[in-house]
């Protein structure tokens, strides 16, 4: 792949003027990155706040087979955010702090620190996907209600230029794997990076709240929630919070 890097001083979003070049033709393995992004969005319509220094970047792509990609692509950005983010601190002994959290959340010590935001679209015979990325590089954004964190607090942040840099290597290593491998590979590395089976969690919807503990990923990548009574049940949407 030879990914073609756009640069922005400011930009409202990276992702919304991803899709306006993916609407006018552009070919895939764009990346368009912001240094200030005014307008971000996170999931759920959320805002993404950006106080700058942080990534801000927007991937093209136009896959052959849009829904087996679609399934595969939160957990290979979120295992390519968790080893770029792995890549910029010193070696050491004791266990690495970072964890993904069901589908695509980067946590250090159990905060948010990056997120994911897919969106799709384009005629039939010529579809695109659009990839947004958030990390917390340099200062985490103050959210009432939210535990957010920076990799500046454990290590000295590397430029967003950097940090983009070395992450686009690594979902291009991951989308590799995807198209020789299928999706199994990927499973297998999330789990190894995300919160331990056993553990207990909650999923909370706009009119739900279920607890249980978490089993697993099935072979579309849905969450396995085993409840109290032992019923193991897939969950396709909400938001995981972990005890």
């Amino acid at each position: 792949m030879n990914w073609r890097f756009e640069y922005h001083e400011t930009l409202g979003s990276t992702s919304d003027l991803c899709k306006i070049r993916a609407e006018a033709g552009e070919p895939e393995y764009l990346a368009v990155q912001a240094f200030f992004q005014t307008s971000g969005r996170g999931t759920r319509g959320r805002t993404w706040t950006d106080p700058g220094g942080n990534l801000a970047i927007s991937l093209l792509f136009r896959p052959v087979d849009p829904a087996m990609f679609i399934t595969a692509l939160p957990f290979l950005t979120a295992v390519a955010l968790y080893e770029t983010a792995t890549h910029f601190c010193p070696a050491s002994a004791g266990p690495t702090p970072f964890m993904v959290k069901w589908p695509n959340d980067l946590l250090l010590d159990g905060c948010k620190m990056a997120g994911v935001l897919i969106e799709a679209g384009g005629p039939q015979g010529r579809p695109w996907v659009v990839v947004g990325i958030g990390a917390n590089l340099t200062q985490a954004p103050e959210i009432p209600g939210r535990r957010l964190a920076a990799l500046s607090e454990i290590t000295a942040a590397p430029s967003a230029k950097a940090f983009g840099k070395i992450l686009v290597a690594q979902i291009e290593r991951w989308t590799d794997i995807l198209a020789e491998q299928g999706f199994e590979p990927i499973r297998s590395a999330w789990l190894a990076r995300a919160h331990p089976v056993g553990s207990r969690l909650a999923v909370q919807g706009c009119e739900t709240y279920i607890t249980g503990s978490f089993s697993g990923l099935d072979a579309q990548g849905r969450l396995l929630l085993t409840l109290s009574n032992g019923e193991t049940i897939p969950v396709v949407t909400g938001d995981i919070l972990l005890d």
